[in-house]
């Protein structure tokens, strides 16, 4: 117990899972505490149609709304109501709907009549300190996964057509794209870092400017990315790998120059060519050291693919997040940030696998 706040100190293993593991649970009940769902309801209606449509909600207790177009109503108290909706005034239709409290999910319906299309939300409102349009129930969000891997996307390859989870397509389209441009990066990277580290001339011509290109908003420059490449998946591969290189580049170049002397005068008083340098000397350095770099860029990565995917955005992770944010689906919206970090979380841990087996003396 006195360890826990010594500077310094060093805790064991078992504690520190203890430690992790009843801060999870206290955030939690922290997160359930603050939006715990209240004993009223709201309804939300969305009208789908070109005509003006007025809507009356009562219950047997007296309860009666009118209300006309799209609209959301609050404080709903809990029970049976009947939904008439009209047209002038005309009756189209009328529909039984339950306001619950409690742990209960949304429940969502579309009525359909001739030329009518509305669509239904109910929900529980919130009791906590914090409204459910701000930041929405763990129990929402468990939801949101249900309903997303509920929906389908089709896949076509040549004559082949399925249909996959719209989660597992959009999630694994984002780790194609991250990927992709990893893969782009480092290669570009460790090429142009090797010649521009090691030539004195490239040294002294690009040194400066690749310093300076890091503090380009590559948001404001995705522009000149689809002029160039236009809206595909290439051009957000091409963007993603310009995004890494920024700052890869600069780290390859910042690697080879903390080469130790020692290494090197040793290399030359055996003999070694200028080839046999980079081979044994410049490059088992660089690449021990570079991982880490690129483990701590992953993280920054998944930035650019949100912005990228925001482009065009038919597929990806980023395309989740903002039809929900169009929708106000913030329990949506934290499950894909969820998902995101669970990605995140095991590209660390690969890095770190192959960062074992790649640099065993780092771990000895």
């Amino acid at each position: 117990m006195s360890k826990l706040f010594q500077i310094g100190a060093k805790l064991r293993k078992r504690s520190i899972l203890f430690i992790e593991i009843s801060g999870l649970i206290f955030f939690l009940s922290i997160w359930m505490l603050i939006t715990y769902p209240g004993s009223t309801g709201t309804l939300q209606l969305t009208c789908f149609s070109s005509h003006e449509l007025n809507y009356t909600l009562k219950n047997s207790s007296g309860y009666e709304k009118h209300f006309a177009g799209n609209t959301t109503l609050d404080s709903i108290p809990n029970g049976e109501y009947n939904l008439v909706i009209r047209l002038g005034e005309k009756t189209e239709l009328e529909k039984t709907i339950s306001i619950i409290s409690g742990f209960s999910f949304p429940q969502e319906d579309t009525v359909k009549h001739e030329k009518i299309v509305v669509h239904l939300k109910t929900e529980s409102s919130n009791f906590g300190i914090v409204e459910k349009q701000i930041f929405p129930n763990p129990s929402y969000v468990l939801h949101s996964y249900k309903r997303l891997f509920k929906e389908k996307e089709r896949i076509e390859f040549s004559s082949v057509s399925m249909q996959v989870s719209s989660l597992i397509f959009h999630a694994s389209y984002s780790i194609l794209l991250n990927f992709s441009g990893y893969a782009l990066a480092i290669g570009i990277s460790l090429i142009v870092g090797f010649i521009i580290a090691l030539v004195p001339f490239f040294r002294a011509l690009l040194s400066r400017y690749i310093d300076a290109i890091r503090f380009v908003p590559l948001a404001a420059v995705t522009g000149l990315f689809i002029a160039w490449f236009g809206i595909e998946f290439g051009m957000k591969v091409q963007f993603l790998a310009f995004g890494i290189f920024v700052f890869l580049l600069p780290v390859v170049v910042q690697r080879i120059g903390e080469v130790d002397k020692v290494y090197l005068q040793t290399a030359y008083t055996l003999g070694a060519s200028q080839w046999q340098l980079i081979r044994y000397v410049y490059w088992p350095h660089v690449i021990s050291k570079i991982i880490d770099d690129i483990r701590v860029l992953t993280a920054i990565s998944w930035t650019y693919i949100i912005v990228a995917e925001t482009i065009n955005a038919e597929s990806g992770l980023g395309k989740l997040i903002f039809n929900a944010r169009r929708r106000s689906r913030l329990d949506e919206v934290f499950a894909v940030l969820f998902i995101i970090i669970l990605v995140g979380i095991m590209q660390d841990y690969l890095f770190t696998k192959i960062d074992k087996k790649v640099n065993p003396h780092k771990y000895e």
